[in-house]
């Protein structure tokens, strides 16, 4: 009995890691289970067994749960970000950045699922709930004047916009991208720096 258990675990876990590799190539909607069922040389009746749909399947995969994870992160860095924790040795700012080092190496195919190729799931408008997160995250922060820029609130929250829009697309630019661990970490290092120095000035 425990090694047929096993080997039914076994099966579910193949035909997870293979429908995860389909909708990450062609995305929820185009993909079928018969593409899934190619993948890993099994019958569609054989996924049946395991997973009554292709919805299932999907949300088995790319759980509600890991949005909700990816938006406590950056909200919390956020936060971070712009109550002038920039310290390197600070002990948040070094725990957050784990967490997000975390989740771009464990889950960078769910997250560009989600965000790009969600379509016709629950998380098709994910990217712009996400960015007017990023914008009601920050707002308490935007002041009403600025050392080195006149800018206004009207103009800061389309700026807020703008920025927002381009720190996703950069991050699902180096997720989408074939690579080691090691290199999709050392970039993404890279991002931060160049992200939280922009931050710095335009807190300023």
């Amino acid at each position: 009995m425990f090694i047929i258990q096993a080997k039914k675990e076994e099966v579910k876990k193949q035909i997870e890691a293979a429908a995860l590799k389909v909708f990450f190539e062609k995305g929820f909607s185009k993909a079928k289970m018969s593409d899934i069922a190619e993948e890993i040389n099994i019958s569609v009746g054989n996924i049946y067994t395991y997973f009554k749909n292709k919805n299932e399947l999907f949300y088995t995969v790319v759980p509600a749960s890991l949005v909700d994870y990816l938006q406590t992160i950056l909200v919390e860095s956020i936060h971070i970000v712009n109550q002038n924790f920039f310290d390197d040795t600070n002990e948040k700012e070094a725990a957050i950045y784990q967490e997000q080092i975390h989740l771009l190496t464990e889950y960078h195919m769910q997250i560009v699922i989600i965000f790009e190729k969600s379509h016709g799931t629950i998380y098709s408008n994910a990217k712009n709930e996400l960015i007017d997160l990023m914008i009601a995250t920050k707002k308490p922060y935007i002041k009403n004047t600025y050392k080195k820029s006149d800018i206004n609130k009207e103009e800061n929250i389309i700026l807020l916009n703008i920025l927002a829009n381009s720190f996703v697309d950069m991050i699902l630019d180096l997720l989408k991208r074939e690579m080691s661990v090691e290199s999709r970490k050392r970039i993404f290092e890279m991002l931060n720096i160049y992200r939280l120095h922009g931050v710095k000035s335009l807190n300023e």
